[in-house]
């Protein structure tokens, strides 16, 4: 059985390894528009991560009706 000084070298160097390795990651460059592409989900995960009827929403893509009126999901988009 190791002893605590060993575990907590043990961890330090662990520690200390993990932040080297986010610090030596580069940043995004410039010229980067930060748009990324949508992954595709399977059926059920779009259903399941899609605002039920009466749910708050901004456009008609958060609903799982489709539709978005007065900022609330709706059956109907009139």
């Amino acid at each position: 059985m190791r002893t605590l000084q060993e575990r907590i070298i043990v961890a330090a160097v662990l520690l200390s390894l993990i932040c080297a390795v986010q610090v030596s990651s580069l940043p995004l460059p410039d010229s980067w528009n930060g748009l990324l592409q949508r992954s595709k989900r399977s059926l059920l995960w779009r259903w399941n991560s899609m605002k039920p009827v009466g749910a708050s929403c901004r456009d008609h893509l958060e609903c799982g009706t489709k539709y978005c009126r007065k900022n609330i999901c709706s059956f109907w988009s009139t």
